[in-house]
């Protein structure tokens, strides 16, 4: 009895052994996630001296397309900005590119977005630094790279607000309709 107790007891370790070595298999009904990506560099690449405050002002807008919209989108937001900078000692950092209201057909952002404050398509850009739209990487720093993040939020809803909304207020009310969320990181430096 206690052998084969004994080999009972191995042949269920050796099963929950193998198990936990077996990936569980994805859900066969998972929709694909949202993937941002850019034409003009890799993810986590340099991004080109064109896009940035090194060439001739204004610089145009960087280029980004995606995929994978989950279903029930009726928007989106998307937000550039440079993670490594410290701003009055706050977690805040360094805002390069907010929109809202992106409709929820489109599929990219493309190269030169004009820097008005509300596009055609019922896009709104935030205006920061003095300027609607798209502010180019320009880290003065000649040695270290600072890393620019390009996110992408899909929501469930259209946002009630005025082109004279800060970030803070485009993130608040943004806050519980986020059905996906994609990144794209580019760095940058002199």
């Amino acid at each position: 009895m206690r052998v084969l107790t004994a080999l009972t007891v191995l042949g269920l370790f050796a099963a929950t052994a193998a198990m936990a070595q077996t990936p569980a298999a994805p859900p066969a009904n998972r929709p694909p996630p949202l993937v941002l990506t850019s034409p003009a560099y890799a993810d986590g690449g340099v991004i080109p001296d064109k896009y940035t405050q090194k060439a001739p002002q204004p610089s145009p807008s960087i280029p980004f397309a995606w995929t994978g919209t989950p279903a029930g989108t009726q928007s989106f937001v998307f937000v550039l900005h440079d993670l490594d900078v410290v701003t009055n000692k706050t977690l805040a950092d360094s805002l390069h590119w907010l929109a809202w209201n992106i409709p929820a057909t489109a599929t990219s952002l493309p190269e030169g977005v004009p820097n008005v404050a509300t596009l055609p398509d019922g896009t709104v850009q935030i205006t920061h630094r003095g300027t609607i739209g798209f502010v180019g990487p320009g880290w003065p720093g000649p040695t270290s790279y600072h890393h620019y993040v390009a996110e992408l939020f899909a929501l469930d809803t259209k946002l009630a607000l005025g082109t004279t909304a800060s970030r803070d207020d485009v993130m608040a009310a943004a806050n519980g309709h986020i059905l996906g969320r994609a990144a794209y990181e580019g760095r940058f430096h002199r």
